[in-house]
């Protein structure tokens, strides 16, 4: 379960570049593209559901929480990218795992844990750095920040839910992806209208974010969600970031910097912190209340 954590981790690192390449895409266009993907692609895998099946396997309240956690957390990350510098975006967002730890002590009815909120200030701490200290946040940056944040909010959710909810939802995710990629391209055409023609980087992009970060990766997050050891799982994606930072660096899409290292740094050490203290013992598995 940890290998496959880490796998879904190295997806995720690429979503900043692979956004980059899909620059012109309206975010809930890309939404609706990548989804619709990742729809496709997952149909192909053995075992999968149809919507006829899906739709029988689980209540109302499991769609509206898994495709709506699914649309806000890719519109607004994609609408992130667009609006401020991919590290900045990258570590608000990914603070969603600090999120989900302290939402996960909260469900058990138990105060937070001196490393959850030792692992957020250090979270925090990574923010501040990039940021310059908390300058530079009026107009599209502040908006692009809060967007981020929007983000991690919307994966903290939708991860709590899928740890807590009885059910298997790996068949599913065909139909889950299908009805968001219909609601995002029905939103962006009542809104903004669609953007065409595209260019073959964006086409290419847009479809790799399907298969990869938002198809295997979702059905690879959600097994191991279930699956997993509750306290180590949900800390693997601080590693994000850094990861994201290299392959930035690595395509020439981010100038390496003393800041970036610095604050990519600090974020992995909030993760290395998390770690040691969340390993010690297993924890009980989250389970849903009567």
């Amino acid at each position: 379960m940890t290998a496959l954590a880490i796998f879904v981790v190295v997806l995720w690192g690429m979503l900043p570049w692979l956004r980059a390449l899909a620059g012109e895409v309206p975010a809930l266009q890309l939404t609706a593209m990548a989804m619709g993907c990742a729809a496709v692609s997952s149909r192909l895998l053995p075992g999968s559901d149809s919507l006829r099946s899906a739709l029988r396997a689980h209540p109302p309240q499991a769609w509206l929480v898994i495709v709506g956690g699914m649309l806000g957390a890719l519109t607004l990350y994609f609408a992130a990218l667009s609006l401020a510098p991919a590290p900045q975006v990258v570590v608000i967002a990914y603070t969603w795992p600090l999120l989900l730890a302290l939402a996960g002590d909260l469900y058990r009815r138990r105060p937070p844990s001196f490393v959850s909120i030792l692992a957020l200030l250090l979270g925090l701490a990574g923010v501040a750095i990039l940021q310059g200290g908390g300058a530079s946040l009026a107009g599209r940056v502040g908006l692009g920040c809060v967007a981020a944040l929007g983000a991690g909010l919307c994966w903290a959710g939708y991860s709590l839910f899928v740890q807590v909810y009885a059910r298997p939802v790996g068949s599913a995710y065909p139909a889950f992806f299908a009805l968001a990629a219909v609601v995002a391209l029905l939103l962006q055409a009542a809104t903004q209208g669609l953007v065409w023609p595209l260019s073959p980087a964006a086409l290419a992009a847009a479809a790799a974010l399907g298969v990869g970060p938002y198809g295997l990766a979702f059905m690879a997050w959600a097994h191991v969600l279930q699956h997993g050891n509750p306290r180590v799982v949900p800390v693997l994606p601080y590693a994000v970031p850094g990861v994201a930072a290299a392959i930035l660096v690595l395509t020439d899409h981010v100038e390496p910097t003393l800041r970036l290292a610095l604050g990519c740094g600090v974020v992995a050490l909030a993760c290395v912190t998390a770690m040691r203290g969340n390993t010690g013992q297993r924890a009980p598995r989250l389970r849903p209340r009567s």
